[in-house]
Parts: structure tokens; sequence; C-alpha cells
């Protein structure tokens, strides 16, 4: 399952996409941004209302309908902060909602992207089914932490939704982390989204899920990447002595989170960023360290309201 899944759009797009892609064959890391754009951070059609800190919801909870592990379908509506990133009607990058106004996704899943082109769905599991009509979303500001194209650094990026997320059962933002200095290091975490099941594989039509185990920063800059591959920004999860486990392309901008010991909701810990291959040998999966950003999001998102954490 995971990052970005090539499609070759518009001719005046592809500049973009063949200058990116330079850059990340260099790394031998698969790509994620696949459309070119222009990347535009208008200010949003700003309303009346006053900033909310509060909502009478609850953020984190996993609906246990079916907790499967390794690779396989998840249960529907399991994940009710998944979010569904469309650009020009196709889905190519995941999200979550972490409050009723943003979307926390990965920032190269919007960095060269005409941000007004992106469609986010909530509370859907089959994306194949036509039949069924998810909630949807557009973006109407896009805002990017210092990303760096060359190593992948602050690989985040918050999406504002032109209406707010309506709360519901299918529906519902995940916790953020409370501890800015925790380092989930042996935590047995869970990544979910709609990308290929196997490396060069097709996109899933069904969301899925994989249990990884977060390593330490240390553990992973001594597999088969170079240490300055892996900055403090960043987390590292798989099996890098098996590879049997990993999210793939098209997951990029997905969560990887982790259960609160304290209360059984889940916590955000990393957002699906990169890695070379899906499940290689050597190669774990690396995400945004999401503890590292946390001022940063509250600091652009105080128009939202918040769910009790």
């Amino acid at each position: 399952m995971w990052k970005c899944f090539l499609f070759v759009v518009f001719a005046a797009l592809t500049f973009t996409y063949t200058q990116g892609e330079s850059l990340r064959e260099k790394r031998g890391v698969f790509a994620k941004n696949f459309f070119g754009g222009v990347w535009g951070n208008r200010p949003p059609l700003l309303e009346a209302n006053q900033p909310r800190t509060t909502c009478t919801c609850k953020c984190g909870e996993r609906n246990e309908v079916s907790r499967i592990v390794g690779g396989a379908e998840a249960g529907i509506n399991e994940f009710p902060w998944m979010a569904k990133l469309s650009y020009f009607k196709r889905f190519y990058c995941g999200g979550m909602a972490i409050n009723d106004r943003y979307v926390l996704t990965a920032a190269h899943c919007v960095k060269g992207f005409m941000w007004f082109m992106i469609k986010v769905t909530f509370g859907e599991h089959n994306r194949c089914n036509v039949t069924q009509r998810p909630e949807t979303r557009f973006v109407i500001r896009a805002i990017a932490n210092k990303f760096t194209l060359t190593n992948f650094d602050n690989d985040i990026a918050l999406l504002r939704l032109n209406e707010r997320i309506p709360m519901s059962g299918s529906i519902k933002p995940i916790c953020l982390p409370t501890d800015s200095s925790e380092l989930y290091v042996g935590v047995k975490a869970v990544a979910s989204g709609w990308g290929t099941l196997t490396e060069e594989g097709k996109v899933s039509c069904l969301l899925q899920e994989v249990e990884v185990p977060v390593m330490s920063n240390q553990e992973c800059k001594n597999t088969k990447y170079t240490s300055s591959m892996i900055t403090n920004n960043m987390l590292c999860a798989g099996y890098p002595k098996s590879g049997q486990k990993d999210s793939c392309q098209g997951d990029s901008g997905g969560p990887l989170i982790a259960e609160r010991k304290q209360d059984k909701r889940y916590e955000l810990i990393g957002v699906v960023s990169w890695g070379n291959g899906c499940a290689r040998v050597g190669y774990p999966g690396v995400y945004t360290r999401v503890t590292n950003y946390l001022d940063w999001i509250r600091e652009n998102t105080q128009d939202a309201c918040y769910c009790n954490e």
C-alpha cells in the first residue's frame, strides 16, 4: 500500500513532474508527487465565526468492527478519520481529518499542485463503488511546511476545506499526540490507505491496513538507508530484516496511528512519506514525525473545532 502512484496527466504539467522525478531517482526513492501544477496558497474566504478550541465529540475512536493487521482489508469505517485525495478526479494520496475543518497530509501530495483541484472525501471504504456518495469537500487553502524535495524533510501539509466536516459514526478526527517528546520506539503502529498491495501493483479499491513496529532513528540509519537520509523529523516503521509488511504507492499522506494506553483511543504519530520500494529487505517505511509539528499544526488551525482529546 503507499506513496503516490503514477498518472501521466496534461502536457502542461509535465515539466514539474520530470523535475521532481529526477531528484527522487537519484535517491532511489519511489516517487510521490506525479502531478505538476501551479503551487498556490491563497488565504481562505474567512468566515465570521470566532476560533473555537473544543467540540462535543471524541477523537481517535476506532470502529473495531474488524481488527485485521498485516496488509489486509480494513473493516468498514474502522478508521473514520481517513480521507481520500483526488486530483482531476483521480485518486492519488491519502490524508486524515484532525478537526472539523482541516485535513493533514504529506507536503509532497500538495506541493506543485493546483490546490483548488484537490477533492477530499470522507467516510469511504470501497472507493470503486460509484453508487455510494461519500462526504465530499474541496480545498480552499493548502499550507505546506518547509518541505525539502531533495530529502523529503518536513513532509507535512494542512488542507483547509471549503466547509466543515460533519462528525458522525463513520466520520471522526484522529487525535493529535499530547506528548511532543514521545518517540514511540517499539510501539506497534497501524498504517492505512488505498495504495497498492504489491510493489508496482494496482491500487486497491478497498481500504487496507497494516501493522508495523516503530524503530528508533538510529536503528533506521543502520539499515540500507544512509544516515543523512533519515532526519529527526522522520520516523521509521517496518520489518527491515524480513521486509514482510509496509505501506506502498498510493498511501502517501495517510496516517500512521498508535493506541493510547490511558483511554484506548488512537493518536496520529506519523504521515506516510517515502521509502525505497515497498516492503523491501533493509528498507523500512519512512513517515513524517507528527510530534515535531504540533505547535505548527495548532497555529495554522486556530479557526477549527477540535474534538475532546
